[in-house]
């Protein structure tokens, strides 16, 4: 909101003084691509409300001091300060520029530029106002002038609770335009990826049930909520109305954001079977962090709900490094992921806190440092859950195909052997081509039982099941049919093949033969009956029924022999 305060007292009170001779001046016709910081000289009164005249006072007495850092950092719970920024422009035409505060968490801001002696411009604006009573409609806080020949200076104030970190820029419109487009692209990749991983586990938790990928979309879209908070985001597109909401969001969403995170850690983890007195742990931190926070909003104590909310998450950072490193030693197949995801989101905050602090360097590497980290956790937690997704998905697979297999023969059992067959079934009905099956029966198995015992019975299976295997063909289907009686299903096959391809088992199975206990070598038979779709109204049931009664035959014949409609 652009004010013009021409008030007949300000040529009074707006007196020429002398500017401080450590003073730099910035040239309003050179490019500045960097921030200003070094040219800003800074001011911090124990008097919270100075008024703009006593700034003015405060400048031209020379308490402003030259700031020695590119962003000026004065970090949380800082009194209000007062810049000093001396801009020039030695031609005749007026150069437009904007004033780029990069941050999007300060309360209130004050700008004033005064000429001559006068206040000739001022911008007032900040997280206390309504998004849509700012100047310009972006999510940093931007003041543009036009400067006129001569020398013009900037006082800004600057109050905030929050972290007072001040990347200031001075930037045409091309330049500004510029930095929107690659924060917006940026910031666009990243919340596309979130997003979609948000979604993809939301959806497998709607098809599996599983608590996991439930917890995991709440953890990220917490995430991106509490980015879209501290990156301005949200207050310029979700919740512009709401002031109050967005001074609150960032430590609320923090606390969101971790009760979150540990309940994915948890449950992906299994903490509470493996480690019941860690998980009780877990449980009453964060009850307790929860608590000091929600206690510190209800006495309205804004910096101590922020500096709980921002220990409570760097006991999130260390615990999920110890919860990682013990279920790895715990050979929990999955903590390789989740140990590796912490590290990364760990170095990724803690370099972004410290430099929002004003430890190290404000720059975009270490302001963007978390969203880096999270990036590579989300994606690190996104694989892990995928191969947990891959896993649960064979067990299944190997679950069902052992509920069709025979386990003594490894060979189908009546139910797989249908699954198979069908399909190959209603081709071979479709295209009018002939099928074969084979039913086989061990002679007097009965006996062999009785007299050796069953042990050995379940090693002729054995022996039996593994020769049909070697000599049947590639796209014939073996099953155990029953106690000693075992079915193949020959596909593409006329009778007389089908004959000799029994008659090539039966003799195979002749010369099996097993040791029994006083080292006897015992060899055993087989009957076998041959059915073929000579009719092709003929069903499965019915030619398999076929095959039985041509085994029935081969018995009464003697056994050990082949029998057929053929051989009628």
């Amino acid at each position: 909101m652009k004010k013009h305060l021409l008030l007949p007292f300000a040529v009074v009170v707006m007196f020429l003084w002398i500017f401080p001779a450590n003073a730099k001046t910035l040239d309003v016709a050179t490019e500045y691509k960097d921030t200003v910081g070094q040219y800003i000289q800074v001011y911090q009164s124990n008097d919270s409300h100075l008024s703009i005249h006593d700034a003015i006072d405060a400048f031209r007495n020379g308490h402003f001091s030259l700031s020695d850092n590119p962003v000026i950092n004065f970090g949380i719970g800082s009194k209000p300060v007062w810049l000093a920024l001396q801009v020039s422009n030695s031609g005749k035409i007026a150069i437009h520029r904007n004033l780029l505060i990069e941050n999007a968490w300060l309360d209130k801001i004050d700008v004033y530029y005064l000429q001559k002696n006068l206040l000739i411009n001022s911008f007032h604006t900040g997280d206390h106002l309504l998004f849509a009573e700012r100047p310009l409609n972006r999510r940093f806080f931007v003041a543009g002038h036009d400067f006129t020949q001569g020398e013009t200076t900037i006082l800004i104030r600057v109050e905030s609770a929050d972290a007072m970190v001040l990347p200031i820029y001075l930037l045409d419109n091309e330049k500004l335009n510029d930095r929107d487009r690659v924060h917006a692209y940026s910031y666009g990749f990243m919340y596309g990826v979130i997003l979609a991983l948000v979604a993809y586990n939301f959806m497998l938790y709607i098809g599996l049930r599983a608590a996991p990928y439930l917890l995991y979309s709440l953890y990220l879209l917490f995430f991106l909520a509490l980015n879209a908070a501290y990156t301005g985001h949200g207050y310029q597109w979700l919740w512009s109305e709401s002031p109050q909401w967005q001074q609150w969001a960032s430590p609320v969403l923090m606390m969101a954001c971790t009760v979150s995170g540990f309940a994915f850690a948890l449950h992906f983890l299994a903490i509470k079977v493996a480690w019941p007195r860690v998980y009780r742990l877990i449980i009453v931190s964060c009850a307790g962090f929860s608590a000091l926070i929600l206690l510190a909003m209800l006495v309205d104590e804004f910096v101590l709900a922020l500096l709980i909310s921002i220990v409570f998450i760097f006991f999130f950072y260390i615990a999920s490094v110890i919860l990682g490193a013990i279920s790895l030693r715990a050979d929990n197949q999955f903590a390789k992921y989740f140990l590796l995801a912490s590290i990364f989101s760990i170095c990724g905050g803690t370099i972004t806190a410290n430099a929002v602090w004003g430890f190290i360097p404000f720059n975009w590497f270490t302001y963007r440092a978390t969203d880096i980290g999270m990036m590579a956790d989300a994606i690190l937690l996104a694989l892990a859950l995928a191969e947990r997704f891959n896993i649960n998905q064979s067990e299944k697979l190997a679950a069902e195909r052992m509920a069709g297999i025979d386990l003594l023969t490894n060979l189908n059992n009546r139910r797989s052997f249908y699954k198979f067959v069908q399909p190959i079934w209603a081709m071979s009905l479709r295209s009018k081509s002939n099928t074969s099956v084979i039913m086989l029966d061990i002679d007097h198995f009965k006996l062999l039982n009785d007299n050796y015992g069953h042990a050995l019975g379940d090693r002729v299976l054995m022996q039996l099941s593994e020769t049909l295997q070697k000599e049947a063909r590639s796209g014939d289907i073996l099953a155990r049919w029953g106690g000693e009686e075992f079915l193949v299903f020959l596909p593409e096959t006329r009778l007389t093949d089908a004959v000799a391809i029994a008659e090539r088992m039966r003799k195979k199975i002749a010369t099996i033969q097993i040791a029994t206990d006083k080292e006897e070598k015992l060899s055993f038979t087989a009957s076998l009956g041959v059915a073929s779709t000579l009719d092709g109204n003929v069903s499965l049931d019915e030619l398999i029924s076929q095959a039985d009664q041509q085994l029935y035959r081969a018995k009464k014949q003697g056994r050990n022999c082949v029998c057929s409609e053929s051989s009628g």
